[in-house]
């Protein structure tokens, strides 16, 4: 009995310890499985193979074929790594390489060697290595860098490209090539999917005309238009432009250059507030302050607005244009409400007329002359004024209604006045010798007048000199069909009547106004110019002043037409060649009688080549390319084109002018 009672004790406690180390067991099997199941859940998912599609909107990196993959959780936890013929994808990027480290928990992965990044058919980037944030859509490629779309391709050492903003964006010096242009810079931005660029530090256009270099540059791969803002040189065969801020299309190569830029050419330099330059054809049309500079021909051309074909030698200036000639000894100061510089290319020499209208002054150190219209002919070596001309030289004034001056190797040798003509020369403060006629002619030796010659109804006042005491003493008064008088050291030594004559001589003392002053004659010392600066006549405040010249806003010069200009003013020139040429025809013949063709223009007015146009007058028709040149296309066509860089402060059509006379 003892002994059942023993065993059904040691039963029970047995039972006891075995329950207990089931449960001991179970508790490790728990703690085991947990802890097994939480490494699986710290390992990262098995990759997607074999080009499955992800799940639709899913913004995870996607692997989609690697010859091996391997990954080692002590050595680089959450980090797989890809061998052989890799392919990935993201969004719509697909990227290949020979290797990569893909890290699924924080969508990042490292790419090495042939690296090559597809997005859709649009654009193409390669690289020897490639880092890539798929959370932030960054991604840092670098060594030998190319990015492709269809316009252009960009190689760098150092790309970094933002996917969120489209951008590619270069730091350590890179190129960009289109079909035309290759652009280089320290450094630059592309956006593939508008083709434009930004270019900064060192940049450099090369294109096969030009070359162009400045330190901030805008630029569209496909409509080729670059627009500069900062100090910019563009350089070709023919010349160059310096220039602060413009628009310049690289394809027809023509710009609009702002900021008072300047263009060198194989004559000279055309400076402007505001231009529209065109390379290919050669000509610039200036707004604001324009200087144009020929130093071959030796001439500068100023005027508020202004045009220039450099292949016609051309010019065009207008609102206080103002011409200086410095190609002779004495040099030539002219200035206008406009002034055009025609140009008619021939052998053996170039013809040249210089047009001057309206409101015209001159100045020579031998000859000053006030006129409504001027011109300068180099056939004949000639200079007419028209519309009340007035002309002084050293103390003598010329007036008629025509007035043409002649010169002999630069040196003034006569003076043709026609229709109401008159001369005065000055001997004392209120004595004056005097000349009135249909047509006089006036000669010149050194610096004064030697000889005149008045023909139609003469009408002559003059004064007797007592030559021991330089004392006068009688005005004569004599009227005939012709005159000539003979002047030596400024006295009157001779004068020759021709014709019927009538007159007397009266004593100073007993002489009136009548017989002292022929009627019509007018002294006018205030209206000649002084000096080169009194070519415009001073505008006068209330006080009697001089009020400084301002420029006129740019606004005012649009409707100016330079190529309109040019179109007649070479038809007025081919004219003017055709009657020159007759004329000499005509005094080389000698069965040629000058009675039957007078060489005098008896109409009154202005010659017929110096037109004023009216409100009747039909428009004139533009010269190709000009004909349908939209110069808004150039402007806006880089308005799209946004830069986060520091805004000139001017308007976009003129800077700073510097005050001119």
């Amino acid at each position: 009995m003892n002994e059942i009672e023993d065993f059904m004790s040691n039963k029970g406690r047995w039972n006891k310890l075995k329950k207990r180390m089931q449960w001991r067991i179970m508790a490790v099997a728990f703690v085991g499985l947990f802890v097994l199941f939480s490494s699986f859940a710290l390992t990262p998912p098995p990759p997607v193979l074999g080009g499955q599609n992800p799940p639709q909107g899913s913004k995870r990196i996607i692997l989609d074929y690697a010859d091996k993959l391997e990954y080692d959780a002590q050595l680089n936890p959450g980090v797989q790594r890809l061998i052989g013929n890799v392919q990935l994808r993201h969004l719509n990027w697909t990227m290949t390489c020979d290797s990569a480290f893909l890290d699924q928990t924080t969508d990042q992965f490292e790419a090495f060697g042939n690296v090559e990044i597809h997005e859709g058919n649009e654009v193409t980037i390669l690289a020897k290595y490639l880092h890539y944030d798929g959370v932030a859509r960054f991604a840092k490629l670098r060594h030998t860098v190319e990015l492709r779309n269809s316009t252009a391709t960009l190689y760098t050492d150092s790309l970094d490209y933002d996917r969120m903003a489209g951008k590619g964006y270069y730091f350590d010096t890179g190129t960009v090539v289109d079909s035309l242009n290759t652009l280089t810079s320290v450094y630059g931005e592309y956006t593939p999917s508008t083709d434009e660029a930004i270019f900064q530090d060192a940049v450099e256009l090369v294109n096969p005309d030009f070359t162009l270099t400045t330190d901030y540059l805008l630029y569209n791969t496909r409509t080729k238009i670059a627009v500069y803002d900062s100090p910019t040189h563009i350089v070709s065969d023919s010349g160059h432009i310096e220039s602060t801020r413009g628009v310049y299309d690289t394809e027809r190569d023509l710009g609009i250059l702002l900021d008072r830029s300047i263009v060198y050419n194989t004559h000279g330099t055309v400076e402007s507030d505001s231009m529209l330059y065109d390379n290919k054809i050669k000509y610039a049309e200036a707004f604001g302050n324009m200087v144009l500079i020929d130093t071959i021909n030796k001439v500068i051309l100023r005027g508020e607005y202004g045009y220039y074909d450099e292949n016609k030698e051309y010019a065009f200036a207008t609102q206080h244009a103002w011409l200086t000639d410095y190609s002779k000894p004495d040099t030539l100061y002219l200035g206008a409400d406009t002034l055009e510089l025609i140009t008619q290319k021939q052998e053996p020499k170039d013809i040249r007329l210089t047009r001057a209208y309206h409101h015209t002054r001159t100045f020579r150190k031998d000859a000053q002359a006030i006129a409504d219209s001027t011109h300068y002919f180099s056939l004949d070596s000639s200079m007419t004024f028209y519309g009340n001309p007035i002309l002084w030289r050293d103390s003598m004034q010329l007036e008629g209604d025509t007035i043409r001056l002649q010169f002999a190797d630069d040196t003034l040798h006569h003076a043709d006045a026609w229709l109401n003509s008159k001369a005065m020369r000055l001997l004392e403060e209120d004595k004056f010798e005097q000349l009135k006629g249909d047509s006089l002619t006036a000669f010149f030796a050194d610096s004064s007048v030697r000889e005149i010659q008045a023909h139609g109804n003469v009408d002559m006042a003059y004064y007797a000199l007592q030559e021991s005491i330089k004392r006068y003493y009688a005005i004569g008064r004599v009227k005939a069909p012709h005159v000539y008088a003979y002047i030596e050291a400024d006295t009157l030594r001779k004068a020759l009547w021709l014709g019927p004559a009538e007159g007397a001589i009266h004593p100073i003392e007993s002489a009136g106004p009548d017989i002292a002053m022929i009627s019509g004659l007018l002294w006018q010392p205030e209206k000649r110019p002084q000096s080169p600066e009194d070519i415009f006549t001073l505008t006068l405040d209330s006080l009697g002043n001089p009020i400084p010249y301002s420029h006129p806003p740019i606004s005012s010069l649009n409707g100016f037409k330079g190529a309109q200009a040019a179109l007649r003013a070479y038809q007025l020139m081919e004219q003017e060649i055709a009657s020159k040429t007759q004329q000499k025809e005509k005094e080389g013949d000698p069965n040629h009688e000058d009675k039957e063709q007078p060489t005098t223009d008896t109409k009154p007015g202005l010659s017929p080549y110096i037109r004023r146009l009216d409100e009747t007058t039909p428009p004139w028709q533009a010269p190709d390319p000009l004909k349908d040149f939209n110069l808004t296309y150039l402007w806006h066509s880089s308005s799209s084109t946004t830069k986060e860089h520091a805004s000139s402060n001017t308007s976009p059509f003129i800077g700073i002018p510097n005050e001119k006379p």
